[in-house]
């Protein structure tokens, strides 16, 4: 790296008490005003990708929902609409394609892959079955199992896997709100182990809805959800209402938060139409564009919030050293989307920038796995080195 930076960080340490834990315990804030190290960029070129307009079957994709880079320095692509999981070596080479659409072993009907698990090559959650599938090196089923609570839809959104293979997820909420208008879920962290179900967190603030009357329930338009990401030694969870998570242990305790100065979560006059700009792109004529104009976008614009969350949902990328990757909600940054790494004690340690358009699916040291559309939509993936920027 070049000259360092020093972030403006405080570090104290205070006395936490809880009511299910006898005595006291230690807790650490970490505070960070500017990022320690350098920015980075990706390079211009990508290490490898892996996809195309037109070509033999196992490189053309039609909605890619998730990929892993493994240690080898080969890529595992997930897509859903073939209901296929592929893996290609480290040069983009076709290694093999497993799966179909269907409920038995081995076939899927909704598409997550799973990172950092150990015991199996590739690990998929199918987000419909609520199953867990493990592949061996050869892309040959080694094992599945169903994590549908007893009476219960399963977990909401993605499992994540501990280092000891266990599952950390978030329950569905025990009820929904009766009364019309934006109410927000309270949402619990579960740690999935051979002895059951335990839980490490409640009471979390997590996703952000409108009751529309008649039990008809919708997402708030840049409304805040909760997001979490495992390492070794816990869970950091956060709310989105701010630039800062909470790091559990494996006992439930808080053991320290983080707190960075990201950039302005205001939403200006320029994102309001950027957004109106959006949705006047789906309409071929004037008169239809001034229509929405004047009848609908009133209405949008009302119901937007005047903040933007802090990040998104699944927007905490845990890397294997125990550091975090912070994805900032990508509707605030007009030019491209800027992340943050958090080292391993919760300080902020570099800003990373990504061109606008791509999408971040998975991390380590040094590098980034992207999915990339082309001219026509087509599909692909790409793994870059990061570099200092200028």
């Amino acid at each position: 790296m070049n000259a360092i930076r020093l972030a403006a960080t405080t570090l104290f340490t205070f006395v936490a008490l809880t009511c299910d834990i006898t005595g006291v315990i230690a807790q650490t804030i970490v505070e960070s005003g500017s990022p320690r190290e350098s920015d980075l960029v990706l390079a211009d070129e990508p290490v490898v990708r892996v996809g195309m307009l037109d070509g033999p079957v196992e490189y053309l994709f039609g909605n890619i929902t998730g990929a892993v880079r493994l240690n080898d320095g080969s890529v595992v692509v997930a897509d859903e609409q073939s209901h296929e999981v592929r893996m290609f070596d480290a040069g983009g080479g076709h290694v093999w394609t497993s799966g179909r659409e269907g409920e038995g072993p081995g076939d899927y009907r909704g598409l997550w892959l799973l990172r950092g698990c150990p015991g199996a090559t590739v690990t998929i959650y199918d987000w419909q079955l609520k199953r867990i599938t493990e592949l061996d090196s050869e892309g040959h089923v080694v094992g599945t199992r169903a994590l549908r609570r007893a009476g219960g839809p399963g977990p909401h959104g993605a499992p994540a896997c501990s280092p000891g293979g266990d599952l950390v997820f978030t329950d569905w909420p025990d009820s929904e709100q009766e009364a019309v208008g934006e109410y927000r879920w309270e949402m619990s962290l579960s740690w999935a182990r051979d002895d059951g179900v335990a839980t490490l967190r409640s009471g979390i603030p997590g996703r952000e809805l409108y009751h529309h009357g008649g039990g008809i329930v919708g997402s708030v338009t840049w409304g805040r959800e909760m997001a979490f990401a495992v390492t070794a030694t816990g869970v950091w969870y956060g709310s989105a209402d701010d630039y800062e998570l909470e790091h559990a242990d494996w006992t439930g305790r808080v053991t320290r938060v983080a707190r960075w100065s990201g950039p302005d979560l205001a939403v200006t006059r320029q994102h309001l139409d950027r957004y109106r700009d959006f949705h006047l792109a789906r309409y071929e004529t004037t008169e239809e564009r001034r229509d929405f104009e004047r009848a609908r976008w009133p209405e949008i614009r009302d119901g937007l919030p005047e903040r933007f969350p802090a990040f998104v949902e699944r927007g905490l990328l845990p890397l294997p050293d125990g550091s975090v990757l912070v994805a900032p909600h990508s509707w605030r940054d007009l030019w491209g989307n800027e992340f943050h790494l958090l080292g391993p004690d919760g300080t902020w340690l570099y800003r990373l920038t990504i061109p606008s358009g791509r999408t971040l699916l998975d991390a380590g040291p040094g590098w980034v796995l992207l999915l990339e559309k082309g001219e026509f939509d087509e599909q692909s993936v790409a793994v870059y080195e990061l570099v200092e920027g200028s």
